[in-house]
């Protein structure tokens, strides 16, 4: 992580949540990966942002390396949490598993393990 990131630890919003879900459904591609980032960071310092799935999971449908990195270190963290939801997941996963050619490959079969 760059000494830039550690922004995206410090926010103590009230209206986080709510947010963080408005920038997940941005139109804007830099700031959806802006909001996947403090969405992890929220979630490494313990914070519940379970409510988050599903817009994270949106987030997925991505070219970006680095959002679907995050998206699926979101994905690992509450799949086991939220199954029902994490099915969601699972159309990319496969997608992603079936294109050797797509640098996230090794993200997705990995990801496809999870259990």
């Amino acid at each position: 992580m760059s000494g830039h990131d550690s922004k995206y630890f410090s926010t103590t919003k009230k209206g986080e949540i709510p947010e963080l879900k408005e920038e997940l459904n941005s139109q804007y591609k830099d700031k959806r990966k802006d909001a996947v980032k403090k969405v992890i960071a929220a979630m490494t310092v313990g914070k519940d942002v379970s409510s988050l799935f599903t817009d994270v999971v949106n987030c997925m449908q991505t070219e970006n390396l680095e959002l679907k990195k995050l998206v699926y270190l979101y994905l690992i963290n509450y799949a086991k949490s939220q199954p029902d939801l994490a099915i969601l997941a699972v159309n990319t996963f496969v997608k992603d598993s079936q294109d050797p050619i797509d640098p996230c490959f090794g993200c997705s079969n990995n990801g496809l393990h999870l259990r």
